[in-house]
């Protein structure tokens, strides 16, 4: 695939001007990009560039970082391609909106978008910082995704995004920090796949995760009490159907954004996971107590962020397990 940028100011005039230069694009999607950590932006940006190359888009990147500048970067990439009247696979856009107001960030999207392809909104800021310009391009994407993990304010994000729900439950949103977590969803269901082991599930009396980033360990503990039928009574606690309380603990342990080990305390036996010191992918599984088992190893599907974006991005309509388990996060949280 070869592309070819150029720069030119940030009038919409400019923009338009340049993209007509193009031939017919096959964008099948809206990509519009809020970015304004400068320490996370090429690392966003690197993400969103791939995705971009992958699936026809159309990319647009509000730069709110002030590492811009000035100007808007215009790009177009394409394959030689057979019939030359359709070459452009995916154009994309970076725009300085540092100190813009929300009329002039919103003109961009509502001009350069497409109305007839699908629009998602990546996040990567705080809501609350820039939450008019937030509000004011939430009507213009089918879907919103975020990565509540790995901010030093992070369990505060959780607890926002949860009322953001509850305020916009039309919203289709995705959270990478929710969509780290299958490959810890499969060993737990490792836990127990033992028949007669069944009948623990409903005596669990204590679970315990540790992780490196708050909102992993949160959305693990709304994604378990799902499947066994708990609900999030308060602050760190669930009771199961019967009433009994479940207690919730965790611990800042491991790299950011990775859950380290979690812990389910029955009334007869411990069972634990563990990832171990040599291999971050690899976690030992162990169980003492009654129904005591000798150490194994379960090696977790290794997912990069670049794939977990064009989850997000191919996978349509709600998600009502993640739906259930941010609200049982906004529970805990208090």
């Amino acid at each position: 695939m070869r592309s070819e940028s150029s720069t030119v100011p940030t009038s919409l005039e400019a923009i338009r001007g340049e993209l007509s230069h193009a031939k017919l694009s096959t964008s099948t999607l809206n990509l519009i990009v809020w970015v304004d950590d400068p320490e996370r932006r090429e690392w966003v940006l690197e993400r969103a560039d791939k995705l971009g190359r992958k699936h026809p888009s159309f990319t647009l990147v509000l730069d709110n970082t002030g590492a811009r500048r000035s100007g808007a970067t215009i790009t177009t990439g394409w394959h030689d391609a057979e019939h030359a009247q359709v070459t452009v696979r995916g154009e994309r856009v970076e725009v300085d909106v540092a100190g813009a107001a929300p009329e002039e960030v919103v003109s961009y999207v509502a001009t350069l978008c497409s109305a007839t392809v699908p629009t998602l909104l990546w996040w990567t800021g705080s809501t609350e910082e820039n939450e008019r310009v937030f509000l004011a391009l939430l009507p213009f994407a089918g879907t919103l995704l975020v990565d509540s993990s790995g901010d030093v304010r992070e369990a505060e994000e959780v607890r926002h995004l949860a009322q953001f729900h509850a305020e916009h439950p039309e919203v289709a949103l995705r959270d990478l920090a929710w969509l780290r977590l299958r490959p810890w969803q499969d060993m737990i269901a490792n836990f127990f796949d033992d028949p007669n082991l069944l009948s623990e599930l409903y005596s669990i009396r204590r679970l315990r995760i540790s992780s490196g980033s708050d909102a992993e360990a949160y959305y693990l503990a709304g994604w378990l009490a799902s499947r066994l039928g708990w609900s999030a009574t308060g602050r760190d606690a669930f009771a199961d159907g019967e009433g009994n309380i479940v207690q919730f603990e965790r611990a800042r342990a491991g790299e950011i954004r990775r859950v380290q080990s979690v812990c389910l305390d029955s009334e007869t036996s411990w069972y634990h996971g563990e990832v171990t010191g040599e291999e971050p992918n690899v976690v030992r599984v162990w169980v003492e107590g009654e129904h005591a088992r000798d150490p194994r190893l379960f090696t977790l599907q290794a997912i990069d962020n670049a794939s977990l974006l064009e989850r997000a991005v191919l996978e349509s309509g709600t998600d009502d397990l993640f739906e259930t388990a941010l609200r049982s996060a906004g529970t805990l949280l208090g």
